[in-house]
């Protein structure tokens, strides 16, 4: 697969859910929840087709288009199974309202992918040269992998290599101070201004001037724009009159000024602009936006393609020298300012007012940085304060002190992450990653799963869950803070959208694969868990646990008391229960313990039996598929097969083989089997030394099925008696004559397939590929063909480029499309079931008419939106007339006024009777709508539930949230 593929793929699967939720609007959310059944009705929630119904007619998208009508049903189909964890195929609304919550405001960074970590003084990373003045802007050009600073009134500029700090070049740049830089890589040119009126353009290769540029005033910042919806590339730059000017990039021409400022005509509706010298300017591709910012404290922003004035966000008591946009998913874009003010303004483009303040500076900033392709933001004042913030949550993560006296400018280097500080000197902060790109993570890998239907493999470490993309090999999340205490063992459930996860404390809960929220909590064990097992049928969800303990519990996975959760509790172990299995196609689990026995128990009625049991302790055990076979490991390196459940050999040792691999000096000795695997007669091993041996058990598994017990034989006599085959009593004699050591062959074999122990082998559905992990913290994926074991990937924190693994993308597709298409087909049939009156039982008019709205005629429609515009013209009649009335009023209080004042002896106190509050209540008396809020989407809304609940606490729950969300009245608009 191609880097652009790569790519192209990741944004895909970003914007998969995020276009679900960006095109629900939020006051449609009201009129969603009376779709769905009361939680005291008998309807326990919307099926599948109900739901499908319901989106597809308020969701925004154009629902004359075939094809996005089927993209979007897809889409849904994909939301609902995923809402739908518990698997009931019912949707509630509470499970629909709290994933939509809990997407938006991704509530800790235990689900975040790249979580922020610290930054440290670099410790070979110095600024050994000697400056003249105080170091007052630092910039970082990330194609070119330089530093370029400047100097506090100095015409000179140095160039430094970002990576060593080395100083490159000492340019000579003006006759006056340099003010400003930008680099411009249309044509590989550095720019930079001065207060000698001129800018100049160099090589950035050879520092040779290139090109003088004459201003007609100072010029204090400087931007390059690369606008996707135009050919043109600009540079902006911005003066001390107020303007920003417009250079073509190809010909360094000016091509126009952005101002609408008149100093002599009052503030009025008229102006817009700056009236005061621009402090910083950027450029939002995304929305083909230019913004300014200007030491008025005002932001402008302006259409990238006209150049006209868009909005105009006002908050800044001070001046704003600073702009950065942050852009690191959908979920996340905003812009940041920061200037004179102690505190960094988050704002969101299309509304006026700021959604947030990153507090905790004493000083006024230097500035504010975006780090591109992260969720950091960091900030910094002149006290050399400096902090790192994440924009997912608006959470300080870091605070750092610079020791210097003062500083001026600070800037972020990437891909190498740095935070550089000017001062009298540079100060380096580098980033705390992992040393090794190469590991899967730092911490060992102790077991990997794939999941099919989310088509990703799941790796569990000590601290941490990660999901990777099995398309390409790539991190996708990260699920941190999971539990307080270290993580040791998860298995996934028989829907694939669930983890079950225990800790080395006895905990043990439940979490969503795709976005980390935990779900569910059992009750504990006292010590660690080792192992846990999931079974399901029509009737009963189980999870089984074992622990350092001598229990087995067997839990009730929709058991809404944690406390309570355990069904049934076997103590038949004497000590540690090291490893569980169940049989898919029946009721049965097995378990073995350091006690070298081996239960099996019936999971519905609960009825025990003794396997088998040996004089070393036993470590893993599992079923053998279909077969009524087991295969158990011990301590010392056996493998044991043994006769289970309908077999004749029932409880019997049909075979014993030690498992031998080549030691570190060459030989060859006996090793314990720390994992194993079965799927299509194959036998996966993998031992404490990281070596793999796959041995075919064809041949034992087939003597299993030959000596099967035989069904119950009804035959009609004359008393009717029934009649039964029972199964011979082999001896241990007998069943070595039958199964012989040769009956396994080795089919495969890898050294040192990894550097320490394996943890677990998962083997993928297709029989022909399987992962392994390792307590080296690697997992890697193989391929076995032809007798041959060949590693195709490794999931790496830096990427495989060389990842192998194939997905049949075209089925999946077509299956999609095809469960799609049959959903649409039965959309025509499908009624909705609605909530009714508690008094009556008879719905009420106003859910009649969102009945008649959903599915009435056309005819009926119509007359519908006939009525709506009817009330927005008698809205606009009492609009006026309350006008005409507060004029009325002003008119009568102006005439109190004056006869009041031609009075000499008349108390001025009666004056004050008659103040303004009289006519401004006339305003106040209805709501009004305002326009920027109708276009407010339900990820807004969860934008201002998050910072409320950071920074006041004002929504306690999701409860509270979702009442403001549906019921809570729009802001007025003259309040």
């Amino acid at each position: 697969m191609k880097n652009q593929d790569y790519e192209d793929y990741d944004q895909d699967y970003e914007k998969k859910e995020i276009d679900i939720m960006e095109k629900l609007h939020k006051k449609k959310m009201a009129v969603i929840e009376r779709c769905f059944p009361d939680k005291n009705s008998k309807g326990q929630g919307l099926t599948i087709q109900q739901f499908l119904k319901v989106m597809l007619e308020h969701l925004d998208y154009n629902k004359d288009s075939k094809e996005e009508t089927k993209k979007i049903t897809l889409a849904l189909i994909e939301l609902f199974k995923e809402i739908d964890v518990n698997g009931d195929g019912t949707m509630e609304w509470v499970e629909f309202s709290n994933h939509i919550i809990e997407l938006g405001l991704l509530r800790n960074d235990r689900s975040f992918k790249d979580v922020i970590k610290s930054y440290h003084p670099a410790e070979n990373i110095k600024d050994e040269q000697k400056h003249e003045t105080v170091i007052d802007r630092v910039y970082f050009f990330d194609r070119l992998k330089m530093l370029l600073v400047l100097e506090k009134e100095s015409p000179k500029f140095k160039v430094y290599n970002s990576n060593t700090s080395e100083l490159i070049w000492n340019v000579n740049a003006h006759k006056g101070y340099v003010l400003s830089a930008e680099f411009i890589p249309d044509q590989n040119l550095i720019a930079s201004s001065s207060n000698d009126l001129t800018i100049n353009f160099w090589d950035s290769s050879s520092f040779n001037l290139k090109q003088i540029l004459s201003v007609p005033e100072i010029q204090l910042c400087m931007r390059y724009a690369r606008w996707s919806s135009s050919q043109s590339n600009f540079l902006y730059t911005g003066g001390s009159d107020s303007i920003i000017h417009i250079y073509d990039t190809y010909d360094l021409k000016e091509r126009g000024t952005l101002s609408g400022w008149n100093p002599f005509i009052k503030r009025d509706s008229q102006q817009y602009g700056h009236s005061s010298p621009i402090g910083d300017i950027l450029a939002i591709d995304q929305q083909n936006t230019l913004v300014t910012g200007g030491l008025d404290g005002n932001i402008c922003l302006w259409d990238s393609a006209t150049h006209q004035p868009k909005k105009e966000l006002r908050g800044h008591e001070k001046g704003v020298y600073s702009l950065d946009w942050s852009d690191w998913s959908p979920m996340n874009q905003c812009l940041i300012s920061a200037g004179l003010d102690h505190e960094a303004f988050v704002w969101n483009t299309y509304v006026k007012e700021k959604i947030f303040l990153l507090r905790g500076h004493n000083h006024p900033l230097v500035g504010v940085k975006c780090l591109p392709r992260t969720s950091q933001v960091v900030t910094a004042d002149i006290s050399g304060m400096v902090k790192v913030w994440d924009v997912r949550n608006f959470l300080q993560i870091q605070t750092f002190n610079v020791p210097a006296d003062e500083i001026q400018a600070f800037t972020l280097t990437y891909p190498k992450k740095q935070i550089v500080v000017g001062a009298r000197k540079m100060f380096f902060y580098e980033y705390d990653e992992p040393k090794d790109q190469m590991l899967t993570d730092e911490k060992m890998c102790l077991k990997v799963l794939y999941n099919q239907t989310l088509t990703c493999f799941i790796t569990l470490h000590p601290d941490s869950v990660k999901t990777w993309d099995a398309r390409t090999g790539k991190l996708q999340q990260v699920y941190r803070e999971l539990s307080v205490a270290e993580l040791t063992t998860m298995i996934i459930d028989a829907r694939q959208r669930k983890l079950f996860i225990g800790d080395a404390e006895g905990r043990i809960f439940t979490v969503n694969i795709k976005n980390g929220a935990k779900m569910k909590k059992f009750e504990r064990h006292h010590k660690m868990i080792t192992d846990l097992a999931h079974w399901s049928n029509d009737t009963n969800r189980r999870v089984i646990s074992c622990s350092r303990e001598d229990t087995v519990n067997i839990h009730d996975e929709d058991s809404q008391d944690a406390h309570k959760s355990c069904r049934y509790k076997m103590k038949q172990h004497h000590l540690s229960v090291n490893s569980l299995h169940v049989k898919q196609d029946s009721e049965h689990l097995v378990s073995c313990a350091d006690d070298g026995a081996i239960f099996i128990i019936d999971l519905v009625s609960y009825r025990q039996e003794l396997v088998w049991k040996c004089q070393y302790e036993l470590k893993k055990v599992m079923f053998l598929e279909s077969h009524n076979c087991i295969v158990s490991v011990d301590s010392i390196g056996n493998v044991y097969f043994i006769g289970v459940l309908e077999s004749k050999f029932k409880s019997k040792l049909l075979l014993q083989k030690t498992y031998k691999a080549i030691s570190l000096t060459n030989q060859e000795e006996t090793f314990p089997v720390t994992s194993i695997n079965y799927h299509d007669d194959l036998l996966y091993l993998g031992d404490e030394l990281g070596n793999l041996k796959i041995w075919n058990i064809k041949q034992v598994l087939e003597k299993v099925d030959l000596h099967q017990v035989e069904q119950k034989i009804k035959t009609r006599k004359n008393n009717d008696a029934d009649t039964f085959v029972t199964a011979m009593d082999y001896g241990q004699e007998d069943i070595a004559q039958i199964f012989v050591i040769g009956d396994i062959k080795e089919v495969g074999y890898q050294r040192k397939a990894h550097q320490d122990g394996i943890t677990y082998i998962e083997v993928c559905k297709d029989g022909s590929h399987f992962a392994t992990s390792s307590f080296d913290c690697c997992c890697y994926l193989w391929a076995f063909r032809n007798g041959q074991i060949s590693k195709i990937g490794a999931l790496i924190l830096g990427h495989d480029v060389n990842w192998g693994y194939r997905i049949d993308e075209k089925s999946r597709a077509d299956a999609a499309e095809q469960e799609a298409n049959e959903l649409l087909e039965e959309l025509k049939d499908t009624i909705i079931p609605t909530k009714v009156e508690k008094s009556d039982g008879q719905i009420s008019s106003s859910k009649q008419q969102l009945l008649d709205r959903l599915y009435g005629s056309k005819q009926q429609k119509e007359q519908q939106q006939q009525q709506i515009q009817t009330e927005k013209e008698d809205k606009k009649e009492k609009a006026l007339s309350r006008a005409k009335n507060a004029l009325k009023t002003y008119e009568q209080f102006k005439q109190k006024q004056f006869t009041y004042q031609n009075q000499q002896n008349q108390n001025d106190q009666d004056i004050k009777k008659y103040d303004d509050s009289e006519y401004k209540d006339v305003f106040q008396q209805q709501d009004y709508d305002e326009e920027e809020e109708d276009n407010y989407n339900i990820l807004t809304d969860l934008q201002e539930f998050k910072q409320q609940q950071l920074s006041s606490g004002v929504y306690s729950s999701k409860n509270a949230f979702k009442t403001k969300l549906i019921k809570g009245h729009h802001k007025s608009k003259f309040s």
